[in-house]
């Protein structure tokens, strides 16, 4: 997976770097058609807001695109929420194209009787 980190005017620093690109590629166990993924770091302004740091991460793939963002006071439990969002989603999509590729077979149950048309 190719995992891009975007920064506006700070520079990320190593550690979490380091961090967004393992938690995000121990997300392909999910879904392994996406390829891309960018993480966009920012900073509220507002010095009114107790949770400044954002983190958004946008994954993409196969004609899907999956979108998680999430604000902490720290930049690396802003990832763990964002990650702890994705998977929520991931699953989520992952049973949606588990369930109109597999559709389960219709079962007679005993005791009815089943009328064909015609």
């Amino acid at each position: 997976m190719n995992v891009v980190i975007a920064n506006g005017r700070r520079i990320v620093p190593d550690e979490v770097r380091a961090l967004v690109e393992e938690k995000v590629g121990r997300l392909l166990r999910h879904c392994p058609g996406l390829d891309r993924a960018e993480v966009h770091f920012t900073e509220e302004h507002n010095p009114r807001i107790p949770d400044r740091e954002c983190c958004e991460v946008i994954m993409s793939g196969h004609g899907r695109v999956i979108r998680a963002h999430a604000s902490a006071p720290d930049p690396l439990v802003a990832v763990d929420l964002v990650v702890e969002k994705l998977e929520h989603q991931l699953e989520k999509t992952k049973g949606r194209i588990v369930g109109r590729s597999h559709p389960r077979p219709r079962v007679v149950r005993p005791g009815r009787v089943r009328v064909q048309a015609g």
